[in-house]
């Protein structure tokens, strides 16, 4: 067990107010100073929401008993009142009635050898994707035993330079980044992406450390990259799709788009989303021919209009002949499926050509054995569903028979695949509610096929929506 590095003494705060000057005036919200026993809410996103709902609000957390650590949670409200200003605003999380705290007031201090490793895992790991999504691009015959969505077809073999720009993979990293598992990539709308540029820089500059992470850069230099690739005209407006009810959506997209470098760039609510037979529109009749979408291409594949017509189906049958193009790409929805693990996993494990002596290594070093089927392993175990999201739907079985599971329907319900179970390392941080144990997971960001840095969590053995986010320096 290891714990967190907390350092409560002098407050680096002109190292935080500096970080306002780095981040647009349009990103802050216009919002009153956060009052005592007052927190953001950070709400858990819903699988297929339907009609409208409000902006997500400051909220007052005065139900919140659990409070324990009232000087920590002082500290904490000064901190997330300055992070709000820089765009965000979620730093607890609503849940069943009651306030979770979603930010920790602590920093997770870690060699510098170990970060080195965990950048490095990440480019062999983004490597390996590449060159595997490129080949199932050109293997549609794959495509019904992957359990990609039909309508999809078509789009996820338009070709790309890169399978993804904008990734999060999950790894284990073990004995100092000895030793490190990928337990699943986000490719296709991976969310941490603020955390890790803006709520990290404040956090560390709170306990007199330097971010290690440098996001922001690369985002940046992403996305002249995809200006090139994509061949968008400086007259030409790109669109960027969330939920805008959703504060960690909208605000995500809102982040990026500011980073973006377009010419002309506007926000776009997914309410405000047409589709006809001739193309994708806004609700004002402009036609969208560029779009950045924080929305799974799973759920515009099950997208219906209101008397049942089959949007999502004209909706993709547009990327795929052209008419819109996407960030990401269609090809970043294969790196998301899970059952792809399991067609790296084959293929190594037979010794195939496809891959070289080198890339094999790679594979057996940061790759667990993944099955379409549990019948190649034996517990302990994972089952996970093939298009799962925050831990839902996951079960571990124990050598013993012992199950915890995740029993979210929409998720729970999905094709699964089978995964070697790897423990999780611990760590010890300080919360509301006083000292807290829980698992560790990193996350590693590929952004423009680079490393570009890490978010750390901590929680259950089932990483979930309850996850804490865990700020990290290198010592």
């Amino acid at each position: 067990m290891s714990t967190a590095n907390v350092r409560m003494g002098p407050h680096a705060l002109k190292a935080i107010h500096k970080a306002r000057d780095r981040v647009p005036r349009l990103l802050r919200p216009c919002v009153p100073p956060i009052p005592r026993r007052a927190a953001i809410r950070r709400t858990r996103k819903p699988e297929k929401p339907s009609g409208d709902s409000e902006t997500v609000t400051r909220v007052p957390v005065e139900g919140v008993e659990r409070i324990r650590e009232q000087k920590y949670f002082e500290e904490w409200i000064k901190i997330h009142s300055l992070l709000c200003e820089l765009g965000f605003t979620w730093g607890s999380i609503a849940e069943k009635g009651e306030e979770h705290q979603y930010l920790l007031l602590d920093l997770y201090r870690m060699p510098k050898e170990t970060y080195q490793r965990i950048l490095e895992a990440t480019e062999k790991i983004g490597h390996i994707y590449q060159k595997t999504v490129v080949f199932l691009q050109n293997s549609p015959s794959l495509f019904s035993a992957l359990h990609l969505p039909k309508n999809t077809w078509k789009a996820v073999q338009l070709p790309s330079p890169l399978f993804s720009y904008f990734a999060r993979m999950d790894l284990v990293v073990r004995n100092d980044g000895e030793d490190i598992k990928i337990l699943e990539m986000n490719s296709d709308t991976p969310t941490g992406i603020v955390e890790a540029a803006v709520a990290n820089d404040v956090v560390c500059g709170y306990f007199g450390e330097s971010s290690p992470n440098r996001l922001i850069e690369e985002i940046k230099r992403t996305f002249q990259r995809i200006k090139t690739d994509h061949e968008i005209p400086d007259e030409e407006t790109v669109y960027f799709l969330s939920y805008d009810w959703h504060e960690e959506d909208r605000q995500t997209t809102e982040f990026l788009r500011w980073h973006s470098g377009f010419s002309k760039t506007q926000y776009l609510p997914i309410k405000d989303l047409r589709v006809s037979t001739n193309g994708v529109y806004t609700s004002n009749g402009d036609l969208v021919k560029y779009l950045y979408r924080l929305y799974p291409l799973e759920y515009f594949s099950a997208d219906k209009g209101p008397n049942g017509e089959p949007i999502g189906d004209l909706f993709l049958e547009h990327v795929a002949e052209g008419r819109v193009k996407l960030i990401n790409p269609p090809s970043a929805f294969l790196g998301q499926c899970k059952t792809t693990m399991a067609v790296i996993w084959a293929l190594h494990e037979n010794g195939h050509p496809f891959f070289t002596g080198e890339e094999h290594q790679m594979i057996e070093k940061y790759f667990l054995p993944t099955y379409p089927s549990a019948e190649g392993l034996t517990a302990p175990l994972v089952q996970k569903p093939v298009w799962g999201r925050e831990g839902g739907g996951v079960s571990i079985v124990g050598k013993d028979g012992s199950v915890i599971e995740d029993r979210t329907p929409c998720y729970y319900q999905q094709p699964k695949i089978y995964q070697k179970y790897i423990e999780l390392p611990t760590v010890t941080v300080r919360t509301w509610e006083g000292p807290y144990t829980g698992s560790l997971l990193f996350g590693s960001f590929l952004i423009g096929g680079s490393p570009a840095g890490i978010f750390p969590r901590v929680g259950e053995k089932i990483t979930g929506n309850l996850s804490m986010f865990l700020p990290v320096a290198v010592k």
